[in-house]
């Protein structure tokens, strides 16, 4: 009945944690698809051990094409009437599909989403979409979920995540969307497929209860430093290509607004690539006051502080007197050299530099760090600065970008 997605490549570190989650569920009616993309690190023989042993899975090899690529492989190969997908180095819980199959059936709907853990190391986070729990037929997804599916109110706060492994989808319900997101995009794939599925969807439901488990690793794309041309091109064929899809379902509801929302909370982190003229600002965007050339204290190791400390570390743009974050036990045993937020006080600085693109959290930070140290020193992205005509431009974000 389900037929489970699981793009590989290079991930043979936890790829039998990722099909022994499969292999144990609850849910048993299950086609196990795993698609090895090119593996040059043995992912793919491990994929062929796998296969010996259970006759739910198959296996496709394939010559390396990106994540598209591969979930696209996969669907075609799909025999099930509903599709999910695992990331071959996540897992899922034991009755995750047990759970989620249950509710499409019981709520006679297109799309089933729970919420996932986001594991760093031995720490586990629970992470829940924005919309409430419940079911949501077409009115209810106009007047309540469109409005704010991509994101709610503040810069930013998710409505629905993106992700199409946290979903149960009826196959008509997806199949067409999958395979019409184009193979060039490497970031943003998921939203890519997602909202216009979710678009075209006659109803879903949201279970506030995690099933999935996101690995959380320091190998993640946005960490490092590429070829600052070539990530410009794969984000503006991003943002053309879905812009264009979603122009296409307008007539439902138009999501090109809360899109740019999006490109712009996944570019800002990528600033030092994406922004055009970035190295020639006086300041460290979106630090307004952070300027050129000072000492800062960087708060924060996820995904957008390790980006910033990497292209600090390599440009010398601003000085880093330390690197800190509450996770820093954990995120020391993955090999960042991060520090624990005590070591403030003992060090020299002009500013704190809250590395942190979502609302709640960076504010409730920022409370905390003025209730120990100098207002005026402590800084969190200034909003205003990243919705600027200005910041757009740079970003490529109006008709006038170049």
């Amino acid at each position: 009945m389900i037929s489970v997605i699981v793009p590989i490549y290079n991930v043979k570190a936890y790829l039998s944690q990722c099909i022994e989650s499969l292999l144990c569920q609850a849910y048993t009616d299950l086609e196990i698809i795993l698609v090895d993309d090119g593996s040059t690190d043995g992912s793919g023989a491990l994929c062929e051990e796998y296969r010996k042993k259970d006759s739910r899975i198959r296996v496709i090899h394939k010559e390396n094409g990106g994540l598209v690529s591969a979930r696209k492989a996969g669907l075609r190969m799909a025999e099930g009437a509903y599709i999910a997908y695992v990331d071959g180095d996540d897992f899922i819980e034991p009755d995750m599909y047990e759970r989620m199959y249950a509710e499409l059936i019981k709520q006679a709907v297109d799309v089933v989403m729970c919420g996932r853990f986001e594991d760093t190391g031995d720490v586990s986070r629970e992470v829940f979409h924005g919309i409430p729990e419940g079911r949501y037929g077409k009115e209810e997804l106009l007047k309540e979920v469109y409005p704010r599916m991509i994101v709610k109110d503040a810069f930013f706060e998710w409505g629905i995540f993106p992700g199409v492994w946290d979903k149960l989808f009826r196959r008509e319900c997806l199949e067409r969307f999958q395979h019409e997101v184009d193979e060039r995009i490497v970031m943003g794939e998921d939203a890519a497929c997602t909202y216009p599925c979710l678009l075209n969807a006659e109803s879903i439901y949201i279970m506030k209860k995690c099933l999935y488990h996101y690995r959380q690793s320091t190998a993640s794309m946005v960490k490092r430093i590429p070829d600052c041309v070539q990530e410009r091109e794969q984000f503006r064929i991003l943002y053309e290509t879905v812009d264009k899809s979603l122009k296409k379902y307008a007539d439902i509801f138009d999501l090109r607004s809360q899109w740019k929302t999006y490109l712009l909370f996944l570019m800002v982190p990528r600033a030092c690539s994406l922004y055009c003229g970035y190295e020639k600002l006086p300041y460290l965007f979106p630090f307004p006051a952070a300027e050129k050339g000072s000492s800062i204290i960087l708060y924060g190791a996820g995904a957008y502080g390790q980006r910033l400390y990497y292209y600090l570390e390599k440009t010398g743009f601003c000085s880093i007197t330390a690197w800190v974050d509450r996770n820093y036990k954990e995120l020391r045993s993955m090999g960042l050299p991060v520090e624990s937020p005590e070591v403030i006080p003992s060090v020299s600085y002009d500013a704190i530099v809250i590395a942190n693109t979502y609302e709640r959290s960076r504010k409730a930070l920022y409370q905390e760090l003025i209730g120990k140290y100098p207002k005026e020193k402590v800084h969190m992205p200034d909003v205003e600065l990243i919705f600027s005509e200005e910041s757009m431009k740079a970003f490529g974000l109006t008709e006038n970008a170049g």
